[in-house]
């Protein structure tokens, strides 16, 4: 992997369409980080025009890398919402979603469902005896990766929450840095993944209002 496939990743991901990406994008982009990162230490000079360039191509990487997870959860989000209103299955590409895309997928769908039986069921349906069965959240201890070489990755000193949460926006706010150490930009009524930690205090300030099936996530 280098750049231009990332670049070229991204350019694709900006459209409204679901694109199929492969199974290993983010293993191998990660591999290719790691290998730049290898690259950058190995320079003597770090004012070198080298060094430079090799940052500039690291720092553009990653940002990219952001932009198409940010793209695909989107519109993720967006076709669990649209099945949950449908009377029938829509198909919308939901095969080209990589495996970790297609669980939010179901939780959010769950959530969404979960939350019409339980506050809309009892208006529509009141002689209906349905449940409300909200998708369980699974945290997963964060192993540190292994890198060619036998060297592992330490886990970032600034993640200090590692849990992400989906939120709609209330109102627009101005660019916050999240926990994670991203720069975030959000308007009122989009649909965003946030670091638990940012979630939490724009739901306390009712500048957020966390998706249905997360109201426990992050709490033990």
């Amino acid at each position: 992997m280098d750049i231009e496939e990332i670049s070229q990743v991204l350019y694709k991901e900006k459209s409204q369409t679901l694109k199929a990406i492969p199974a290993d994008f983010y293993l191998e982009a990660e591999k290719y980080i790691r290998e730049l990162e290898i690259e950058i230490g190995k320079i003597d000079n770090s004012r070198s025009p080298e060094a430079k360039f090799l940052r500039d191509e690291h720092e553009r990487a990653l940002s990219d890398l952001e932009l198409i997870f940010m793209n695909r959860i989107k519109k993720v989000i967006t076709r669990a919402s649209n099945q949950s209103h449908a009377d029938k299955p829509i198909s919308k590409n939901i095969e080209k979603l990589l495996s970790a895309e297609k669980r939010l997928y179901d939780l959010v769908l769950q959530g969404i469902e979960a939350a019409k039986t339980e506050l809309l069921g009892p208006i529509l349906y009141p002689d209906s005896e349905n449940i409300a069965v909200w998708p369980e959240i699974v945290k997963e201890r964060k192993v540190p990766a292994a890198i060619g070489g036998g060297i592992v990755a330490e886990p970032d000193k600034n993640d200090i929450n590692e849990e992400y949460v989906v939120v709609r926006i209330l109102k627009d706010l101005p660019t916050f840095t999240g926990a994670d150490g991203r720069n975030y930009t959000v308007s009122a009524e989009e649909v965003v993944v946030l670091p638990q930690l940012n979630a939490a205090g724009l739901v306390k300030r009712n500048a957020a209002k966390l998706i249905a099936g997360q109201e426990n996530s992050g709490k033990e």
